[in-house]
């Protein structure tokens, strides 16, 4: 929100949002408008408090074998005995999805890798 594009792109989405729940054809699924609530101004500072992230941030640590990758087929950080990395930064590009499937299946392989590995 630090350039004032930002907000005005803000404006319009928050605009476009109210005329979304307000129209007819939604009218059977909508109790009421809660955030900002209905007679309420959304002005920048609401804008500024209700902004948040949903980006699926991926590939900060991602698997690989060039010099710009963190970690290996086996999760393990290169270069680093002992860690591993077992969330949505080893994948290499963001997924066309959701990323909670992903990285479920992520979470799943390490474990499986130290059960074996102790013999858990």
């Amino acid at each position: 929100m630090a350039h004032p594009h930002d907000l005005e792109a803000a404006r319009a989405c928050v605009k476009l949002c109210r005329e979304l729940g307000q129209a007819n054809a939604l009218r059977p699924f909508v109790k009421r408008e809660v955030i900002p609530g209905v007679g309420t101004d959304a002005d920048d500072d609401f804008i500024r408090d209700a902004a948040v992230t949903y980006w699926h941030q991926c590939g900060t640590a991602r698997m690989g074998v060039d010099e710009m990758s963190v970690v290996d087929s086996d999760l393990s950080v290169h270069g680093v005995k002992g860690l591993r990395v077992a969330d949505g930064s080893i994948l290499p590009r963001v997924t066309t999805g959701n990323t909670q499937a992903p990285c479920a299946v992520i979470g799943e392989r390490p474990a499986q890798m130290v059960r074996n590995e102790y013999r858990l």
